[in-house]
């Protein structure tokens, strides 16, 4: 993958689908893909493999944001009623998302208009603000508490293997602290 400089370096984009009510892991993968857009549907249907169940909402970063993932969500609503809010760009460190205008939606509105006019509700922004309690504390903690940031194993099945295992565990710490010893072992048993 490019890193920031432009250089090419052996690197791998981390994915995870996370469960809002637990910060529980459902869907887990390693890409070469330095962006997120090419896999926006694969973690989804991933995560409805898994679970056996689509998710209700969907609140993914910029890095998702492109025409055909615009379109499967729109299909992924009306197929599997899962509600995606897709930011359409990135704001700065104290920007603040502007109030959505006034009126009805024009008619020749793009995929990409109609989303970032979505995220710019109240209801629109008070769902996709919850992003950042959701996911990105799984990805710190998978960091911080489990030596994540880099991996150990080469080659994209190796990595990939070896995120998923980092996901397991954190789904294992998760489902310790949720239900304690005697839950555990009450599942268990």
């Amino acid at each position: 993958m490019k890193n920031g400089d432009g250089a090419y370096i052996q690197a791998y984009n981390a994915q995870a689908v996370v469960d809002e009510q637990h910060q529980v892991i459902t869907a887990a993968d390693v890409t070469t893909n330095a962006s997120d857009a090419l896999n926006y549907t694969d973690m989804l249907d991933q995560s409805a493999r898994n679970t056996g169940t689509h998710p209700k909402q969907a609140l993914v970063d910029a890095g998702y944001c492109s025409d055909t993932n615009l379109e499967a969500a729109r299909d992924r609503q009306l197929s599997c009623g899962t509600d995606t809010f897709m930011a359409t760009g990135s704001l700065g460190h104290d920007e603040q998302v502007p109030p959505a205008p006034r009126g009805r939606i024009p008619t020749d509105a793009t995929l990409k208009e109609r989303m970032a006019r979505k995220l710019r509700t109240k209801p629109g922004r008070k769902t996709y603000s919850r992003r950042k309690a959701i996911v990105e504390p799984v990805f710190g903690q998978i960091m911080t508490c489990q030596n994540g940031r880099q991996l150990l194993l080469r080659g994209e099945d190796g990595a990939r293997g070896e995120w998923r295992l980092l996901a397991a565990c954190h789904n294992f710490r998760k489902a310790f602290r949720h239900a304690g010893t005697a839950g555990l072992a009450a599942a268990i048993g």
